[in-house]
């Protein structure tokens, strides 16, 4: 161990203590440093002698002199994230306040994918002391409605993350604010109104010309929007065009539109309230310098978007905020778009947004990921423009870092069959909670006489009659007799036995449910001493994997399943 990680750990033990009576407990001290240095998650098993020694050595001081160490430290920053590489370097910020925002589309709760967006956003608001906004782009009443309360279905995601937000906006309540712009716009010339046939304005625009509507003068666009916003004027008849280049090579680029009509819009927070609602670009564009934004990160989709609102930040004479677009994140095992998720719920395919097989925040936080990787994942891709597909293996190894220290161990049996074992004496069994943690077991008290396990009926293949097998952490012993409904055994030893296939046991049990990473249910028993557990909490299934303990009923544990 580097004098580096034993400073650290003496550091976090002191402060775990402090703020829990004079004790630091050995686990929260291994979580908080696996957190910090991921190299430490996968050697652990080389410093667990060393942990522990130095976390009872805090443990051994007296109240004066912990509190003394404890105030002694200027601070707790989480100093040597390891081969931590910077991706990018704001060289204005000295000079201008960093103020980035995340603005999704609320009409389903965000994923691996546009977690990218948001993390780096908060990031580096963080990084350079700045400000970070949360901005719902509700301004679809049609066809990506927003969810209801999305508020409130965000902030369990980004609490679980770690994520504060200086302030939250609603696009949908600055309706009017874009309305003021519209007319500043057309008042300017450089925006009119379009009652042009759809084909027919396109036609024009693909041979670099300009429809009649364009030459009207502003005064008679005003009118012509006024009856967009009285709504004298109904959808599909007209919409409100930015003027721009018609010579541009990207015809996308030519008019572009900035408000159309919606004749019974549905919206979740304003209702009908609203007939004319503004493009994606317009209402990003107005509120980005509205809200005083200096850095927008966001997707590659987006770029083309960029060079759009352009045209606006010129028109008012406004200055673009510093932009880096990257990549999609791509995730084999798992579908990472809102509207494929939002539509296999609407047809029964996934039974929520929280369903396993999706790539979800909610899923991955209810599997029992740990928010440290989704973290670490997005650090490792940090700002590309290019694609980047992620293997979910590379996911799991990352979240083992951060969960087998406090995953204490349990096992699962899917299909059980008892085991008698005759001439048992009086003894204690003790079974480790964790192999990086030999002091800590649960204790089991046998009479003496005849003591019944529960075992796997796979695990009867393996036993011959008249042969010696054992009963892992437990005992020795030798088969009698087997039928389809037990197996009886007698008694041989404790003594450890080699070449010997340890076989998993329970000993008092109760009903487990386990919801598997493709959404069908698997059940079976588990140990009752689970039951002391905290929901929450994850626990490893020996030779069957990671999961979360989702919910704890008086005889009945529901797991959800994590991971190998």
């Amino acid at each position: 161990m580097d004098e580096k990680l034993k400073e650290m750990t003496f550091k976090y033990a002191v402060k775990n203590a402090a703020e829990h009576l004079g004790k630091a407990d050995l686990k929260a001290v291994i979580g908080k440093l696996v957190a910090i240095d991921k190299e430490l998650g996968k050697n652990l098993g080389k410093h667990i002698k060393e942990i522990t020694e130095i976390v009872e050595k805090v443990n051994a001081m007296d109240k004066k002199t912990l509190e003394e160490k404890f105030s002694s430290f200027e601070s707790f920053n989480e100093l040597p994230e390891r081969e931590k590489k910077e991706e990018m370097f704001l060289d204005w910020a000295d000079k201008q306040r960093v103020v980035t925002r995340y603005a999704p589309n609320p009409n389903g709760p965000f994923h691996l994918g546009n977690a990218r967006a948001l993390l780096m956003s908060y990031d580096y608001a963080r990084k350079y002391k700045g400000k970070f906004i949360l901005r719902f782009d509700d301004t679809d009443p049609k066809v990506k409605k927003s969810i209801k309360e999305p508020e409130k279905v965000f902030k369990k995601d980004l609490d679980w993350l770690g994520v504060k937000v200086d302030e939250t906006f609603f696009a949908s309540d600055r309706m009017e604010i874009y309305y003021n712009y519209m007319k500043k716009i057309i008042s300017m010339d450089k925006a009119y109104v379009c009652k042009c046939e759809k084909e027919k304005w396109k036609e024009k625009i693909d041979e670099n010309k300009s429809c009649k509507c364009r030459e009207k003068n502003s005064k008679e666009q005003l009118k012509e929007f006024e009856k967009m916003l009285s709504h004298e004027l109904k959808e599909g008849t007209a919409v409100l065009r930015i003027k721009t280049d018609l010579d541009a090579k990207d015809p996308s680029l030519r008019d572009w539109w900035a408000a159309k009509i919606v004749d019974n819009p549905e919206h979740p927070r304003v209702g009908d309230k609203y007939k004319v609602w503004p493009s994606y670009n317009f209402a990003s564009a107005t509120d980005d310098h509205e809200m005083g934004i200096t850095l927008i990160i966001r997707g590659q989709e987006h770029a083309q978007n960029a060079e759009k609102q352009k045209f606006l930040y010129k028109y008012f004479n406004w200055v673009y905020p510093e932009t880096f677009h990257t990549g999609r994140i791509k995730l084999k095992e798992m579908v990472l778009s809102t509207s494929k998720i939002k539509e296999g719920i609407e047809k029964g395919i996934y039974f929520g947004w929280d369903d396993p097989r999706l790539g979800t925040i909610q899923a991955l936080r209810r599997r029992g990921f740990n928010p440290n990787t989704i973290k670490e994942i997005i650090k490792e891709i940090g700002v590309k423009s290019s694609d980047v597909t992620v293997d979910f293996s590379r996911i799991v190894d990352v979240n083992k870092g951060f969960i087998d220290a406090k995953s204490d161990r349990y096992y699962f049996i899917e299909d059980p069959i008892k085991l008698e074992v005759n001439f048992v004496p009086e003894m204690q069994i003790e079974k480790p909670l964790h192999p990086d943690y030999p002091d800590q077991t649960k204790t089991y008290e046998v009479s003496k006489g005849t003591q019944t396990f529960l075992i796997s009926r796979k695990q009867t293949e393996k036993l011959e009659l008249g042969k010696i097998a054992r009963l892992k952490h437990a005992l020795n012993f030798r088969v009698i007799r087997k039928d389809e409904m037990q197996i009886f055994g007698e008694f041989v030893g404790i003594q450890k036995l080699e070449n010997k296939t340890l076989i998993p046991w329970i000993l008092k049990e109760t009903s487990a449910e386990i919801m598997m990473d493709n959404a069908v249910k698997k059940h079976g028993i588990i140990e009752k001493e689970i039951l002391e557990e905290k929901e929450g909490n994850t626990i490893q299934l020996e030779n069957f994997g990671y999961a979360r303990i989702d919910e704890i009923e008086k005889e009945k544990i529901v797991l959800w399943f994590a991971h190998k």
